[in-house]
């Protein structure tokens, strides 16, 4: 057991000495800078569509509808409120070329009125709000493999728009929740004696399953159409079926390497403690795993991008026939393509840092610094989120910045965040002094890693 431990410190003082003797090389990335004037012409613009939507309503439901597009309204105000959306000249300009590129080779899209933008979101989605904002986030786009993906997923969330799916889940929603079976069922909910939250939420429940089953059909439709428009660009039409595939993994992490805690985080000075992150086995750990296997029904049902191998047959017949020689997996701009895929993975890590989702930031920046281990800003981050964590602690805040250990995490974020409850204070100050130590003349010509290096050591209480 000695012996392991002392091999465990070599490494780890080897790792260090070949990380710092080559980090001078590397430069601190810098965080997109946003457009102010396209972000308020963008504002601008959506909120003049509410208004006019708002102002066209009339019927019985009117009230209904208002408060649904109000809600729309007031989530994208929130995105663009707290910089969620990217308005950064080059990758702005980027998302409207490709855009420009499959609405000009089909002119039925010319009529609409869009404003196709990134979120710095890391999940891995996209959407189509309904009023003409189609929002790409980066944690989709950063697994994307080229830009026939990117123009397939563009092409299905116009579709949607085309379609006016979502205008017609809100009519939909609006008209179940006015039926008259509805209103018997809530009626007879509230004159109960008993369970009326539980039978409450049940009938949510349901009424939520029954819009995502329309949602699969809003779905299949979508793709269909995306096809026919992506057949008319210089696109690799066959790329719809390998993104789709792409899609149906997309809820795992992009970079699906173990954050190798136990290494990261073991110093000879301050020794890994096991019991950081043993798992350990209760009542309340079955409890979980039952309703883990219990509930696979429902999380699938509910994935991020559900029934992609069924969607995938359906298009397959068509992408074949109308596939054409000499198209194009890239047809902007592929340096343009990696460069942002490369500057997103670190606007999601720093946005979660921004956020005050500290957990996620730290995660992240653990699982690229393997592959880039001369990476002066993912060692500063790191650095700085154990000082978040070691501050949120002292002020018994640690929930409102970290998620809490729960079966439905993937398991190596899991483990993260029970190494975290595990933690005492005094630890989490000792981990970080000692993460950042071996960095300490490499990249203090860093004024960020200056600064977070002086914060670690004040919690150390190191001179």
């Amino acid at each position: 057991m000695k012996s392991n431990t002392s091999t465990i410190c070599l490494l780890a003082t080897l790792i260090c000495f070949l990380t710092v003797t080559h980090a001078q090389d590397n430069t601190y990335y810098t965080p997109l800078k946003d457009d102010p004037a396209l972000h308020r012409q963008w504002m601008t613009a959506t909120e003049q569509r509410y208004k006019n939507d708002v102002a066209a309503l009339n019927g019985r439901y009117k009230k209904d509808f208002e408060a649904l597009y109000k809600e729309r309204w007031e989530n994208i105000r929130r995105m663009y409120s707290e910089k969620e959306i990217i308005t950064a000249g080059h990758a702005a300009t980027y998302l409207q070329e490709l855009a420009k590129a499959i609405i000009q080779a089909n002119p039925a899209l010319g009529s609409l009125d869009t404003r196709i933008v990134f979120s710095r979101a890391w999940w891995p989605n996209a959407s189509s709000m309904g009023e003409g904002t189609i929002i790409v986030n980066i944690g989709l786009f950063n697994r994307l493999r080229n830009e026939s993906q990117a123009a397939f997923v563009l092409c299905h969330e116009l579709a949607h728009l085309y379609l006016n799916h979502s205008n017609k889940s809100i009519e939909r929603y609006v008209n179940t929740i006015n039926s008259q079976e509805f209103q018997k069922e809530l009626k007879r909910i509230k004159q109960s004696e008993y369970q009326k939250n539980q039978r409450a939420e049940a009938l949510l429940k349901n009424l939520a399953f029954r819009s995502r089953r329309h949602s699969r059909e809003h779905e299949h439709e979508a793709d269909s159409l995306a096809v026919e428009w992506l057949r008319n660009t210089f696109f690799d039409i066959r790329e719809a079926l390998t993104c789709l595939a792409l899609l149906d993994s997309a809820d795992s992490d992009k970079h699906n390497t173990d954050p190798a805690l136990e290494q990261v985080f073991h110093f000879q000075e301050y020794p890994f403690q096991a019991r950081w992150v043993k798992k350990e086995e209760s009542l309340f750990s079955a409890l979980a795993a039952r309703h883990e296997e219990e509930s696979k029904p429902e999380r699938d049902s509910l994935k991020t991008h559900p029934d992609c191998t069924n969607r995938i047959k359906k298009l397959e017949a068509s992408v074949a026939s109308w596939y054409k020689a000499g198209s194009r997996l890239f047809v902007i701009n592929e340096s343009l393509f990696n460069q942002l895929q490369q500057e997103f993975d670190y606007e999601i890590i720093e946005h979660c840092f921004r956020t005050g989702n500290i957990s996620r930031s730290l995660y992240y920046s653990l699982q690229m610094l393997p592959e880039r281990r001369n990476d002066p800003y993912l060692v500063t981050n790191i650095g700085r989120c154990l000082n978040e964590l070691y501050k949120a602690q002292k002020a018994h805040t640690l929930s409102k910045i970290v998620d809490l250990p729960a079966p439905y995490h993937d398991k190596k974020y899991d483990k993260l965040l029970r190494f975290i409850q595990e933690l005492r204070l005094k630890d989490i100050a000792a981990i970080s002094y000692y993460f950042l130590l071996p960095w300490q003349k490499a990249f203090t010509v860093h004024e960020e890693f200056a600064t977070v290096f002086n914060t670690s050591k004040q919690h150390y209480n190191r001179p």
